[in-house]
C-alpha cells in the first residue's frame, strides 16, 4: 500500500512546467475570449474597435469585408431608392438655388438701371439747377440795373421844378407814376403832388399806401406801359385806314388803281383792305380802272371780295 502511494506522487510529481502553464492558463484564456465576445455583442464602442482591429490584420480582414458586403447586400434596392431620393432632393436644391441666383441677377439689373436713371436725373436737375442759378444772377443784375434806372429817372424829376415836372409825370401810366414817386423821397413827392392834377395825384396816393414788393411794382408798371401802346396803335391803326381811304377816295380812278394793282402783287390782303374800306361809288370807279388796266389780276381781287356761298 505504501508502495503504491509512493508511486503516485511521484507519477504526479513527474507534470511538465509546459503542462502545469497550460492547466492554469486554460481558464484564464477562456474566461478572457468569453469577455471578448460578450463584449463584442453587447457594447457597440467594443464591437467598432474590434472591427476596426481585425481589418488590420491580414486573411481576417477579407472575412470582415466579406460579412461586411453580405450584410450591406441585404437590401440593395433600399440602398438604392435612398441614394436617388438623396440625388433628386440634391438636384432641386441646385434648381431652386439656380432660380433664386437668376432672380437676384435680374433685381441687380435692376437697380443698375434704376441708378443709372437716377444718376442722369440728378445730372439733369444739376444742370437746370446750374442754369437757373445763372439766369437768376442774370435777373437780378437786370432788376437791380432797372431799379437803378427807375431810381436815376426819380432824381432827374424830383431836380427839376415841381411846376415842371408834375404835368409831365401826369402823362405817365398810373402804375409808372406810382413806380417812380416811390423811388422819390418824400419831400421831393409832396411837393410834386403840389403840382398835381388833384384827381390824379389822389389816385397816386392811394396806390402809394397799397404799394407791395419792388417787383410786382415794376411789373405792374410794365403791363401797363404796354397795354398803353397797343391802345395807342390800335386808335392809330384805325386813324390811318381812314386817312387811307379819304385818300384813295381823292386820287383819280386810273392813279389809284394803279397803285392798288401794284400792291395787290405784293400783299392781296392790303388791296383788298383799301377796297373794303372806300365807299360803294368810290370801289366802282376803281374796279373799272382796274379792269382796264389788268382783267386777270382785278378778277382775282373781286373774287376774294365776293362772299362765299
Amino acid at each position: 500500500m505504501a508502495e503504491m502511494n509512493q508511486e503516485s506522487v511521484e507519477k504526479e510529481s513527474g507534470y511538465s512546467g509546459f503542462e502545469r502553464f497550460l492547466f492554469f492558463a486554460t481558464p484564464i484564456l477562456f474566461t478572457i475570449i468569453l469577455l471578448a465576445v460578450l463584449l463584442t455583442l453587447f457594447n457597440a464602442n467594443w464591437r467598432n474597435q474590434m472591427i476596426a482591429l481585425a481589418e488590420n490584420i491580414p486573411i481576417v480582414n477579407e472575412w470582415i469585408s466579406s460579412d461586411k458586403d453580405k450584410a450591406e447586400g441585404k437590401e440593395p434596392g433600399k440602398a438604392k431608392k435612398e441614394n436617388k431620393n438623396i440625388q433628386k432632393e440634391q438636384e432641386e436644391q441646385i434648381a431652386e438655388l439656380k432660380a433664386l441666383l437668376a432672380s437676384k441677377d435680374a433685381d441687380l439689373r435692376n437697380l443698375a438701371d434704376a441708378r443709372k436713371t437716377l444718376e442722369e436725373q440728378v445730372a439733369n436737375l444739376n444742370k437746370e439747377i446750374k442754369d437757373l442759378r445763372a439766369e437768376r444772377r442774370e435777373e437780378q443784375v437786370t432788376e437791380e440795373q432797372y431799379a437803378q434806372q427807375v431810381k436815376d429817372l426819380a432824381n432827374l424829376y424830383a431836380k427839376m421844378m415841381p411846376s415842371k415836372s408834375a404835368p409831365i409825370l401826369e402823362n405817365l401810366a398810373t402804375e409808372e407814376l406810382v413806380l417812380v414817386l416811390d423811388a422819390m423821397k418824400q419831400e421831393d413827392r409832396a411837393k410834386i403832388l403840389e403840382k398835381m392834377n388833384p384827381k390824379v395825384a389822389a389816385d397816386a396816393s392811394i396806390r402809394l399806401k397799397d404799394v407791395k414788393p419792388a417787383d410786382n411794382l415794376e411789373v405792374r408798371a410794365l403791363q401797363a406801359r404796354l397795354k398803353k401802346n397797343e391802345a395807342t396803335k390800335e386808335a392809330h391803326n384805325g386813324l390811318d385806314r381812314t386817312q387811307l381811304s379819304q385818300t384813295f377816295a381823292s386820287m383819280t380812278p386810273k392813279s389809284a388803281a394803279s397803285i392798288l394793282l401794284e400792291t395787290a402783287k405784293i400783299s392781296p390782303e392790303k388791296a383788298l383792305n383799301v377796297l373794303n374800306s372806300v365807299d360803294d361809288a368810290t370801289r366802282s370807279r376803281l374796279l373799272n380802272a382796274m379792269t382796264e388796266e389788268d382783267k386777270q389780276a382785278t378778277a382775282k381781287l373781286v373774287s376774294k371780295l365776293l362772299p362765299s356761298k
